[in-house]
């Protein structure tokens, strides 16, 4: 059975679906990510621009973020088998599980479990175990799961890691480096928390102004 994250689960309670149900190809839920409903989380940086590198033990808790639906458009599928070679542009929510050779540029949301070899453009982005090569511009939330990776720049709303990213990330407001993060990569935020566990190679600036 092919794992979902703590997210997908969510998403499919929203829309109806028992949890363990599966559900039929080409139906399956999008990733519809929001705003952040919880409280800040410890490891948390001063103001001010350093240099770090090296293994984090930064906080001893969990660092939980609750993810709300932002949409409710349509959504378009790329299954497993599917090789698209040539850019993407919709007005739909997209998952994509097989690969794409190409830029991406979507007005809704986007789930990857697929391979990306482009840049993406979207509102909103969750990575489950996925892929991609190329930048990534989000006017919301950008969101990499465990064994998922990102070879490219970041720039986004929120930024939460918790696989591999070979990039800068900026944040307008807040990023967030959970235990299994390893970035290597320049960081610059509002706001920085940082899970026991996570590696980063590079120059974190964080700022309120």
């Amino acid at each position: 059975m092919k794992r979902r994250g703590n997210f997908s689960k969510a998403v499919e309670e929203l829309i109806g679906l028992k949890q363990g149900e599966e559900v039929e190809d080409g139906a399956q839920t999008a990733a519809i990510l929001g705003e952040e409903g919880g409280q800040g989380a410890p490891g948390v940086f001063a103001e001010g621009s350093q240099d770090f590198s090296g293994r984090f033990g930064l906080s001893g808790g969990a660092l939980p973020t609750v993810w709300k639906p932002e949409s409710s458009t349509p959504l378009a599928v790329i299954t497993q088998d599917m090789v698209i070679k040539g850019s993407v542009q919709s007005q739909a929510n997209i998952l994509i599980e097989g690969t794409v050779q190409g830029d991406v540029l979507s007005e809704g949301d986007i789930l990857v479990r697929g391979k990306i070899e482009g840049n993406l453009s979207l509102r909103s982005l969750l990575v489950e175990g996925g892929s991609i090569d190329g930048d990534i511009v989000s006017s919301s939330a950008v969101v990499l799961e465990e064994k998922s990776s990102v070879h490219g720049d970041i720039k986004a709303e929120r930024i939460e890691i918790d696989g591999g990213v070979t990039g800068n990330l900026e944040s307008a407001t807040k990023i967030v480096l959970k235990s299994q993060a390893l970035v290597e990569g320049n960081l610059k935020a509002k706001e920085l928390a940082i899970q026991e566990g996570a590696e980063l190679k590079g120059n974190v600036n964080v700022r309120k102004a």
